[in-house]
């Protein structure tokens, strides 16, 4: 529950003040404003969404239910498909055995799971809303992993003649940015209110290019002064450890269970109260502002 309480409270609901300001007045911003705030919009599903599946996997814990794990480490995905056998995991195995399976999964060739394939992906954008920009982010969700499949024999061969060895850490790691640029890219437009509002934040972002918006302080007039903007860094940077600890077997929570009681309690007050002084928080503060709060 701790876990969930801060990136939920730490990270999601302070970048939401910074995207919030990017995405309601797009039109004031150019270059990297734009592509900086798509990228803290997919930092921010992620924490609001694994934040309170967290505190409701904690609180059933206390009452000594067991429940599934909805997310396992989304971002550390090497290919779209890896991305969504870790997000949202309830979901996409319910739509996987009720909708893929039942239209046939992959059982009647290639050109049938590949409309299987967007189906899926497409009655997932309209879960999330009857708009198009939830049916444009489902379309290109599949079509990323249709577009992946088709490809897979070119990546290998190429691969194969350039000598790259696919098990070292150099590649994975480009995989899992591609990724990233992939599966954030469609973020925009679920984020964006409308499809126009989507693409024309894509055109302000190549209108110019300004790099130097990264150290001008530009950066803390968007809603997060310099201290709340490091603070979220910080916290980021807590998430990605985290993330990648729980990738190589290695467990936190496990480790702290394992310590003496006066030692395990001293963390739960000490992590306790870091919440609640680095959390957002204030009167506009909504509890129930969870994204997902309005699926």
């Amino acid at each position: 529950m701790l876990w969930g309480y801060f990136i939920k409270v730490v990270i999601a609901d302070r970048l939401a003040i910074l995207i919030d300001q990017v995405f309601n007045y797009y039109t004031a911003y150019d270059g990297l404003i734009p592509v900086i705030a798509t990228v803290f919009f997919g930092i921010q599903i992620y924490c609001d969404f694994a934040g309170y599946t967290n505190i409701a996997l904690g609180s059933a814990q206390v009452l000594g239910f067991e429940l599934t794990q909805n997310f396992e480490q989304p971002y550390l995905a090497t290919s779209v498909a890896d991305f969504w056998r870790r997000w949202h995991i309830s979901l996409t195995s319910w739509f996987r055995d009720y909708i893929y399976f039942t239209l046939g999964g992959n059982r009647k060739g290639k050109k049938r799971q590949y409309f299987n394939i967007m189906v899926v992906f497409l009655v997932s954008g309209l879960w999330h809303g009857a708009a198009w920009t939830y049916v444009l982010w489902g379309g290109m969700n599949g079509v990323y992993q249709i577009l992946g499949s088709i490809l897979k024999p070119l990546r290998e061969k190429m691969l194969h003649i350039m000598h790259i060895n696919t098990a070292s850490m150099g590649h994975r790691m480009v995989q899992r940015l591609i990724t990233f640029i992939l599966v954030d890219f469609a973020w925009l437009f679920f984020r964006a209110k409308t499809i126009s509002a989507a693409f024309a934040m894509i055109k302000q972002a190549f209108r110019v290019f300004n790099p130097w918006v990264l150290f001008d302080g530009t950066l803390y007039s968007l809603g997060l002064d310099a201290i709340n903007f490091w603070i979220t860094f910080c916290a980021i940077m807590i998430l990605l450890i985290v993330d990648v600890l729980h990738e190589k077997g290695i467990h936190i929570r496990d480790r702290i269970l394992r310590q003496p009681l006066p030692i395990r309690w001293g963390f739960y007050y000490a992590a306790g109260l870091a919440i609640i002084i680095f959390g957002v928080y204030g009167p506009s503060y909504n509890a129930g502002s969870f994204i997902y709060f309005q699926f």
